[in-house]
């Protein structure tokens, strides 16, 4: 029978691309040709180029957690620096803050997915 040619490609084109590179911009773990995300955060089902399945259940809320981890730690450095420089009212603190949280918590989801998956990825390798 004859062998497929694709898949020696999608492996040797997934070796050469970083690491870095897949968790930035979604690429699918297994071919890095594609995005895995359907909308911002919302992983697809089945990667269209190569077909390997996404199974965003193995990764579970881990990336939900880092997220509140690194989010968390760089608000209170910031309210510590804020209150020790400035020591403005509460309501200044609640006003910079909630927006800040918001916005690093949607901003750092996303690589997080990614990065979970690509390991879990390479574990089953």
């Amino acid at each position: 029978m004859a062998q497929s040619t694709k898949e020696p490609y999608i492996k040797e084109k997934s070796q050469n691309i970083s690491l870095l590179k897949k968790v930035l911009y979604g690429l699918c773990p297994n071919c890095a040709s594609i995005s895995i995300f359907r909308y911002y955060i919302k992983l697809l089902d089945v990667c269209p180029n190569c077909g390997y399945v996404i199974n965003y259940q193995k990764i579970g809320d881990g990336a939900a957690w880092f997220t509140m981890l690194v989010t968390s730690i760089i608000v209170a450095i910031g309210v510590y620096i804020l209150e020790i420089i400035f020591q403005p009212d509460l309501w200044v603190h609640i006003i910079i803050w909630f927006p800040v949280i918001f916005i690093l918590s949607c901003i750092i989801l996303r690589p997080f997915k990614a990065l979970l998956l690509c390991i879990s990825n390479s574990s089953n390798r």
